[in-house]
């Protein structure tokens, strides 16, 4: 009987994961982590959710990856999320696709553009007539520095 206890316990707690959705984004408050800048391009706009619910709001995904690679080793992550150019939805940073180019225009230079679907990312670089798609591993090799447009 102990052991059945346990286990609906178990069950039960298991149920309980926190779900750790996306915030809106509020062009008029939010700025930037790492920039400072407004968050005005709602398109290019990027969050990293911590586990006790603080939201940083970045610009563009460069800024977000820079804080990644410096302060955001240091915090207990819950969720990362980029935003998809054409249909605004939030995406999981590891699951999105991603076109770049570096004369992509992004708030910051970076090149890159987030999209859901693999298929709109490669209608994107053909619509451009030039860059690469990209999953996340292949968006780790990037050197993330900012290009002069």
């Amino acid at each position: 009987m102990g052991s059945l206890i346990t286990l609906l316990f178990l069950a039960t707690a298991c149920g309980n994961e926190q779900s750790y959705e996306p915030r809106d984004v509020n062009p008029d408050i939010d700025a930037c982590e790492v920039c400072n800048m407004s968050v005005a391009h709602v398109d290019f706009a990027t969050q990293i959710i911590e586990k006790d619910g603080t939201v940083h709001m970045y610009d563009d995904i460069g800024c977000m990856v820079k804080y990644l690679n410096s302060e955001g080793k240091n915090i207990d992550i819950a969720a990362t999320y980029v935003r998809d150019y054409e249909t605004l939805e939030w995406v999981e940073y590891e699951k999105a696709y991603y076109a770049y180019h570096p004369e992509f225009w992004t708030p910051m230079a970076y090149g890159v553009v987030s999209f859901a679907e693999k298929e709109r990312a490669e209608a994107f670089v053909a619509n451009e007539g030039k860059g690469e798609v990209l999953e996340f591993e292949g968006l780790q090799k990037l050197d993330w520095t900012m290009h002069n447009h």
